[in-house]
């Protein structure tokens, strides 16, 4: 019998924050090139990843 292994709390941390930091750049991006519906979009993605590194 196998055991599934899962991701750790750091692993899945860790994951977050680098999603994380690639959602902040995308905002920088839209705020330079004025796009406000790609702002709002990362502005979302950034709202849910900060909620779920509240664990």
């Amino acid at each position: 019998m196998s055991e599934e292994m899962g991701m750790t709390n750091e692993q899945y941390k860790g994951m977050l924050l680098d999603e994380l930091e690639d959602w902040e750049e995308v905002l920088n991006l839209a705020i330079e090139s004025d796009n406000e519906k790609i702002k709002r979009k990362a502005e979302k993605q950034i709202e849910k990843i900060n909620e779920k590194l509240k664990f």
